[in-house]
């Protein structure tokens, strides 16, 4: 299985933006996303700890991650800025 941000992308904004968005819109929204995934992706490179195995730390870090992702998620689908 391969994970693409294009992918995410679609699926997020298939989820979270009005379908009559505007243009600019979904341009500033599409722009946001890659920036928060390429912010996300700097930071795990620095936070997991060395070796080819996944540590309880490493685990525990992407937990926290996705439950914070998860609420933003909710939040925003529940209008929340």
């Amino acid at each position: 299985m391969t994970f693409k941000l294009a992918d995410e992308w679609r699926d997020f904004e298939i989820r979270v933006l009005p379908i009559d968005a505007p243009e600019v819109q979904r341009i500033e929204m599409r722009r946001a996303f890659y920036a928060g995934a390429h912010v996300l992706f700097c930071g795990l490179i620095n936070i997991l700890e060395p070796g080819t195995e996944a540590t309880d730390n490493d685990l525990k870090a992407m937990d926290s991650i996705k439950a914070e992702l998860d609420q933003f998620l909710a939040d925003v689908k529940g209008g929340a800025a």
